[in-house]
């Protein structure tokens, strides 16, 4: 088998950034990129601001940070807002298109408010998914599969957040919903409500709970598809060919008893919220002594085997790496096979690879559109380096293009 597994073609034209603009943007207090429609580097010493650029983009495109604890964080020190502009080219629009965050300081100053514009017209986060897409692939993804379940969960959510407006709004009200019914709880474990009070939030958490755990099973089983292939071309030689499984682990328990059916047939979103009604009953009495939520999609995980074996158990480092690499390619291929072909934000992770495997993954993102990748060792980018890719360096905090 040749190493280069071909990406999904997608189903739109495809999309690049061709201009990044900051204004007060964490370390920058201006600051403009204009990447290449293919590969682009961003090669500076770690603490320059780096991966601020990445996260600006990631943030204007999902409308979610990976890094800030709260949006305020995006602000430069001392600044009343952050502004990012991304200009694009292709994608939905023949003739391009403009995205645009504002996001304000805290506390907020007169006049300022968060604000995302579509070429100017002012839209949800879930909504410019349909224009732009971006697949951001950090060094910390490398323990994706032994560290917390939350992180699998994240992974999960940003395919589903992307490919589908509705459980984009799906994801954001069950968070809605847990923080209100994890207070119900709370006040009930201290006699200060009724037990009762429950009855609407549990209603709440069973629909969304369907929902949201049909969407995920969606896509996991569209994961599927593509893992074995595309394990194969980053894997070495002597790894290739194994059988690499990707299960969702649901905290139903017996309330769905028709789980061993999932892998034939996708249960609808009905069932799975009757399931959601039972397991919310049997634990409710539980759940009051604890005061939270104990039932729900945001106590799932996700779990990949490897000949039958736990990956995080039993899989080398090099083996849990190749699996990781296959699952974010395939991110990559699934969110471009129905939208337009996202970028690809890869964060200083070829430092974490070894050449076989940097090679590798150089070549099999090169086909999948536009690349921006950012390095403290260019050394580390000898693929990337013979394709002749675009490099730009920080200098005393701005950006100049080699060449």
């Amino acid at each position: 088998m040749a190493l280069r597994a071909e990406p999904i073609r997608a189903g739109r034209a495809t999309m690049g950034v061709t201009r990044l603009g900051l204004e007060n943007f964490r370390s920058y207090a201006a600051a403009e990129l204009r990447p290449d429609p293919g590969l682009t580097v961003v090669a500076a010493p770690n603490g320059t601001g780096k991966t601020n650029l990445l996260e600006a983009i990631h943030v204007a495109v999902t409308g979610r940070s990976h890094r800030a604890t709260v949006e305020s964080d995006l602000v430069r020190h001392g600044a009343g807002f952050a502004r990012v502009r991304l200009e694009l080219s292709g994608g939905t629009a023949a003739g391009g298109a403009s995205v645009e965050l504002v996001v304000p300081a805290s506390p907020p100053p007169d006049g300022i408010r968060k604000r995302l514009t579509l070429n100017g017209v002012p839209r949800r986060a879930a909504t410019v998914s349909e224009t732009a897409r971006a697949v951001l692939f950090r060094p910390e993804e490398m323990l994706l599969l032994v560290g917390s379940p939350s992180e699998r969960r994240r992974f999960l959510d940003a395919i589903v957040s992307q490919r589908d407006r509705r459980a984009a709004r799906d994801l954001a009200e069950l968070a809605r919903v847990l923080t209100q019914r994890n207070a119900l709880l709370r006040a009930v474990r201290a006699e200060e409500a009724p037990i009762a009070s429950l009855a609407f939030w549990d209603e709440q958490l069973a629909l969304l709970g369907g929902r949201v755990t049909r969407a995920r099973l969606d896509v996991l089983a569209e994961l599927r598809e593509r893992i074995g292939p595309l394990h194969d071309a980053v894997a070495d030689p002597g790894e290739r060919g194994a059988s690499v499984t990707l299960v969702y682990l649901d905290n139903l328990k017996e309330a769905w008893p028709d789980r061993d059916r999932a892998a034939v047939a996708l249960p609808a979103a009905d069932e799975l919220s009757v399931a959601y009604r039972r397991r919310i009953a049997e634990v409710r009495d539980k759940e009051a002594w604890n005061g939270t939520s104990l039932v729900g999609p945001q106590r799932d995980d996700l779990r990949a085997e490897l000949g039958g074996r736990d990956v995080a158990a039993h899989a080398s480092r090099g083996q849990q790496r190749t699996i990781i690499l296959a699952l974010k390619l395939a991110e990559t291929d699934l969110l471009g096979a129905d939208g337009p072909r996202p970028v690809v934000l890869l964060d200083d992770v070829f430092s974490e690879l070894d050449p076989t495997r940097a090679d590798r993954l150089s070549e099999l993102v090169a086909g999948r559109g536009q690349v921006i990748v950012t390095t403290a060792d260019p050394g580390t980018l000898r693929a990337a380096r013979d394709r002749g890719a675009a490099v730009w360096r920080i200098v005393d905090g701005s950006l100049e293009r080699d060449g």
